[in-house]
């Protein structure tokens, strides 16, 4: 007993912490509001809508698949995976897991390790098609956003441990936004940050071409 209220007891004083550290940058954020420039403004919107759309395909697609088994709570479920497809590379498999038990042990169903199989198989085949395809045309296809997987979970890493969840879904518009900035540094460093963020050794190449582009449409309009 004590174990557990003591854990309990941890557990409650991290989350309370992390709401007060969020509190506070949110307080001295209003208070005195950094200026972050039209670019990132308008990356952070396009990340979030962008974002959105492929999480609510995917989730109603969740929520379509775990109705079709019978699982209870399946617009529940569906909920949580728009909430944790926003949380990159670790929060759709976080997600897929959370159905699993209320399948297994439903006792009205026949055979419930056969639907719990097909649950998860069902889930990670929309996973793959979402993740490799939708989200790739949708998200990736900016240029801004386009990062390596590895480096993304390590930027989902570094941010969780400064910020906790909030951290972990904030990770990727927060490097995108500063991949918007790059331009106000010189190439002999922004360069190797490029290969860096996107594992590729043409990135500053296809970099310099979307930013000559971009500044040709702001020309015309």
């Amino acid at each position: 007993l004590e174990t557990i209220v003591s854990g309990a007891l941890e557990a409650t004083t991290h989350t309370l912490t992390e709401i007060i550290w969020v509190l506070l940058y949110m307080i001295f954020w209003l208070c005195q509001p950094v200026h972050i420039g039209k670019d990132v403004s308008t990356v952070f919107r396009r990340y979030i809508f962008l974002k959105g759309l492929a999480s609510g395909g995917y989730a109603f697609c969740i929520w379509i698949l775990l109705h079709f088994i019978g699982v209870d709570l399946a617009i529940v479920f569906g909920l949580i995976t728009f909430v944790f497809n926003f949380i990159p590379e670790v929060g759709p498999f976080i997600a897929m897991m959370l159905p699993l038990p209320v399948i297994l042990f439903d006792d009205r169903s026949g055979a419930p390790l056969q639907l719990m199989v097909l649950a998860l198989v069902g889930q990670l085949s929309l996973k793959v098609v979402f993740g490799n395809i939708v989200e790739i045309k949708l998200i990736e296809s900016q240029q801004e956003m386009r990062m390596h997987p590895v480096v993304i979970l390590f930027f989902v890493a570094f941010f969780q441990y400064i910020w906790g969840a909030t951290g972990m879904l904030l990770s990727v518009p927060i490097v995108a936004a500063l991949k918007a900035t790059l331009h106000k540094i010189p190439p002999a460093y922004r360069n190797p940050i490029l290969i860096f963020l996107e594992g590729d050794k043409t990135a500053p190449a296809r970099w310099h071409q979307w930013r000559t582009t971009l500044r040709g449409s702001v020309a015309t309009e």
